[in-house]
């Protein structure tokens, strides 16, 4: 499979203009190979994930975390120059999928809200905004019922229309445009003169983090053990106020303390991240469950892998468990 149709299968599942301005995601080393019919995927661009991607046969390795933040030259011993020595010499190419994933709407960032069946979602911060486009061009056959059901089946298409003139519009959100008008172009036998106006509603938010209500309310201890149940860990932190019934839960992934005041404010009963610091836990008005950085982004790249092996048809795509930096000790 050619290593630009998985970027771009990569980028239209991970959108890289979803990502935080401080952000780096997208491509972290370009390889040399320019096909490949192996995919890794693993959490972090450790020098051992990495070799061991590299010794599978992976001509594409992606990541969660950045390899790095800003470009640096590598003139110094450690991580990010072993992960370089490991990714050059093999021509493979590093992808890191980061805040473009955490921030995808229904994406697997967001599993445990799945598991947890949580109604009424809603984002605890908006990352970005964007409302839809509307591309129309003329067509003078009539459009087949079954191109445009077809066109109406791509991921982000609100409405395709054709008028008694031959006008055909369609309203598809910006990031999937491009693949939509591809998809046009097959159908047509040739491409179109497209012209695009960007719309003002509805707009379609992204961004960290979820709040919504269980089915029904549990004690918080049976609301424990099914967290518990969910998350591969040896020890849950608990800090602030233990609500005696669990109705609202907010959560998210790898580190959520900034978010406290706003799981509060979507009136939270109990709060799910990692990273949990000393200050914020002792003033937090809501129960927080520190599950530790690892364990919910860890799930969620391995069920991104599969999400990638359902949509690379011509690739392999194996998923490799990462390492939690951090243990248990008990005396």
């Amino acid at each position: 499979m050619k290593i630009q149709e998985i970027l771009a299968i990569f980028r239209e599942l991970a959108p890289e203009e979803n990502q935080s301005s401080w952000d780096n995601s997208g491509v972290q080393a370009a390889g040399t190979v320019t096909d490949t019919d192996k995919v890794a995927v693993t959490l972090e661009p450790t020098p051992a994930a990495i070799s061991r991607c590299i010794e599978w046969g992976a001509g594409v390795v992606i990541t969660h975390h950045p390899l790095y933040m800003k470009p640096k030259a590598p003139s110094a011993e450690g991580m990010y120059l072993d992960v370089l020595r490991s990714v050059i010499p093999s021509g493979a190419w590093l992808y890191a999928a980061h805040t473009s994933l955490d921030t995808r709407p229904g994406g697997p960032a967001f599993w445990l809200g799945k598991e947890l069946e949580l109604t009424g979602k809603r984002l605890l911060e908006v990352e970005h905004g964007r409302a839809p486009v509307e591309a129309s061009f003329y067509c003078e056959e009539p459009i087949s019922r079954e191109a445009a059901d077809i066109w109406a089946d791509h991921d982000g298409v609100h409405s395709v229309s054709q008028s008694r003139t031959g006008e055909v519009r369609v309203v598809c959100d910006e990031p999937q445009w491009r693949g939509l008008a591809d998809k046009i172009e097959f159908s047509l036998g040739k491409r179109p003169l497209f012209y695009l106006r960007s719309l003002t509603a509805p707009v379609r938010e992204v961004g960290f983090g979820e709040a919504g209500e269980l089915p029904e309310a549990m004690p918080f201890d049976a609301f424990m053990d099914r967290l518990a149940g969910l998350i591969e860990r040896d020890a849950l932190m608990i800090a602030g106020p233990r609500p005696e019934q669990v109705r609202t839960v907010a959560y998210c992934g790898g580190s959520g303390t900034s978010l406290i005041e706003r799981a509060a404010k979507a009136g939270a009963d109990v709060f799910v991240t990692g990273d949990m610091k000393y200050h914020p836990a002792v003033e937090t008005p809501v129960c927080v469950v520190d599950v530790g950085h690892f364990s919910l982004e860890e799930e969620m790249m391995r069920r991104f892998a599969d999400e990638l092996d359902d949509a690379l048809s011509g690739a392999e795509v194996r998923f490799f468990p990462g390492e939690d930096p951090f243990s248990v000790y008990t005396k």
